[in-house]
This record gives structure tokens, C-alpha cells and sequence, in this order.
């Protein structure tokens, strides 16, 4: 089923809904929009959709200015941590 035919189904089920499935509609459809939902955890903070891609760009930026650090770099740093 493509998008067309989706969004023709859902318009029916919506058509034919009670108050109780449109509220849960409601409230799938506003989480699915924000720009505020967490999608992943770093030692126990939220991280954002909106700081996650933030995150991404700047990290992709960093790598083409050359920046960043090769695995090997990362292996002798690390075997100095205790």
C-alpha cells in the first residue's frame, strides 16, 4: 500500500472513529511532531531529536575541516586510561 493509498484509509478510519481512537490519534500525531522528543539517552540525560542532529552536524563538519581522531590515535589514548 503506498502513501496515497494509506493516507485514503486512515481519512475512512478517521471518518468512522469515536472520540476515545481520535484522542489517541491526537495524541500519537503531536508526539510524532515535536522537535522535543527524546530519542536516545546519554548516561542518563535525554538527548533531543532537534540536539541529536545538531550533534551530527557538527560532528560532520569537525570531520571535514580534517578534524577528529583515527583509530589508532584512539587505541593508544585509550590504553593510558585506567
Amino acid at each position: 500500500m503506498g502513501t496515497t493509498e494509506l493516507r485514503q484509509s486512515i481519512h475512512r478510519i478517521i471518518e468512522q472513529a469515536d472520540e476515545r481512537f481520535l484522542r489517541m490519534i491526537n495524541s500519537l500525531a503531536a508526539e510524532y511532531a515535536k522537535e522535543d522528543t527524546t530519542v536516545a539517552y546519554r548516561a542518563g540525560t535525554a538527548i533531543t531529536k532537534a540536539e541529536l542532529h545538531q550533534e551530527l552536524k557538527e560532528a560532520e563538519e569537525e570531520i571535514e575541516r580534517g578534524g577528529g581522531m583515527t583509530i589508532e590515535d584512539f587505541a593508544k589514548a585509550s590504553s593510558k586510561w585506567d
